[in-house]
């Protein structure tokens, strides 16, 4: 593993000039609830490795820079260690990005490698947009559709969820000609019922969404049986027909070019 320098500054501490990062394998930091926490609720981040660390450091980040951090000590779990960060009641100052890293007592400013990053939005600051299905919230089992989020509030961007978990991106709003703010969704293949929601957001704090939308549960229904266009069979009958009259054909130019060598042929 490499290790990287950075100064410890963005940690606040005064007394070392220098973090070595990367000399452990990093630890896997989890959400416990669902990453989309409303304003006023609480959020419980785990990071757990497979090595004993004694402690971990939980940091939070905010446009690429880290923004604070947190320590606990780590206690044994399954043969490894893990520490539970509770989170809470949450503020739109919560919102970001998480990320954990391990280390030891004996060696506190030799950190792991960084887990992978944890999105924490933070929702129920603005007014709920309104979700609705084009066609319908009725669907074959495999095909598309289309969900339309819509609110008189100028959102920079319109953001999905499907039973609480976000979908991966957003879609920037547009406006419509009775001034109102809207972004459609294409998904598909749909295999899986369930309540969809949308939310709005401000491009100056992404990871702070409006009052969710009332749910849209999607109904997927049997699975649908494939199309044969009319115009399939058409060519299906003649092609058959022409390979008969050409099999008979055949048959009858050798039967009468050679009547002696083929005597069965008729009967066949």
């Amino acid at each position: 593993l490499c290790s990287i320098l950075i100064p410890l500054s963005y940690f606040d501490q005064v007394h070392t000039n220098f973090l070595f990062l990367g000399v452990y394998r990093k630890p896997f930091l989890v959400a416990l609830q669902p990453p989309l926490v409303d304003l006023g609720e609480k959020v419980t981040l785990e990071c757990r490795s497979e090595i004993m660390f004694e402690t971990f450091i939980l940091t939070s980040h905010k446009t690429g820079t880290i923004k604070d951090s947190f320590e606990l000590s780590a206690e044994l779990f399954h043969g490894g260690s893990h520490a539970n960060f509770s989170i809470g009641p949450v503020t739109p100052d919560d919102a970001g990005t998480y990320t954990c890293y391990g280390s030891f007592n004996h060696s506190p400013y030799e950190w792991s490698e960084s887990s992978d990053p944890i999105d924490i939005k933070i929702t129920g600051l603005y007014k709920k947009p309104s979700l609705s299905a084009l066609m319908g919230p009725v669907v074959m089992s495999g095909e598309i559709m289309t969900l339309s989020c819509v609110s008189d509030l100028q959102f920079d961007m319109f953001h999905l969820s499907w039973e609480g978990v976000p979908k991966e991106h957003g879609l920037p709003s547009i406006l419509n000609h009775n001034w109102t703010f809207q972004a459609n969704f294409h998904l598909g293949p749909v295999f899986n019922a369930g309540n969809y929601r949308c939310y709005g957001s401000f491009r100056n704090s992404c990871h702070v969404w409006s009052t969710p939308s009332d749910p849209l549960y999607i109904l997927v229904t049997g699975k649908r049986t494939p199309y044969i266009s009319p115009s399939f069979y058409f060519i299906l009958f003649y092609f058959i027909l022409f390979y008969f009259i050409l099999f008979y054909w055949y048959n009858f130019l050798i039967f009468f070019s050679y009547p002696l060598q083929f005597p069965l042929l008729l009967s066949s």
